[in-house]
């Protein structure tokens, strides 16, 4: 894992650092973070990370195309998946489940439109109640 990451950042044009380092190995593992819980997950083998740290190192991430963020719930949420996909955010608990969607009728129509797509960033609001029945019966 060590050794993709380091070739990640190189490939991306970053410098290797241990934040960088860090950041990548806790969004790798899968899931959905706001920067405070990145912030308080490194801090634990990190002591001496400081929270402008740990921002600026999403900012460089996602401007490298590395990760990808999303608002939801008045909170900016960061996550390494990279394939076009929905979030599916949880307004009672703030829980976030990813759905797989083709999402090729939504580029095609863009390009149609001369709009060159960077990235897309799809999220729909459900109760927990929902996505509960949703997963009982998948």
């Amino acid at each position: 894992m060590e050794t993709d990451t380091i070739e990640l950042l190189r490939k991306s044009g970053l410098k290797v650092t241990p934040q960088r380092i860090a950041v990548l190995r806790l969004l790798s593992k899968g899931g959905h973070y706001n920067g405070e819980q990145i912030y308080e997950e490194l801090k634990k083998t990190e002591p001496s990370i400081s929270l402008s740290t740990v921002y600026n190192t999403l900012e460089a991430l996602e401007k490298a195309g590395i990760i990808n963020s999303f608002e939801a719930g008045g909170i900016t949420w960061y996550e390494m998946r990279r394939v076009p996909h929905i979030n599916i955010f949880c307004v009672d608990t703030n829980e976030i489940l990813d759905a797989e969607a083709n999402v090729e009728t939504i580029y095609k129509q863009l390009e149609e439109k001369g709009i060159k797509v960077k990235s897309l960033s799809i999220v729909a609001y459900s109760e927990c109640a929902n996505l509960k029945e949703r997963s009982e019966g998948s």
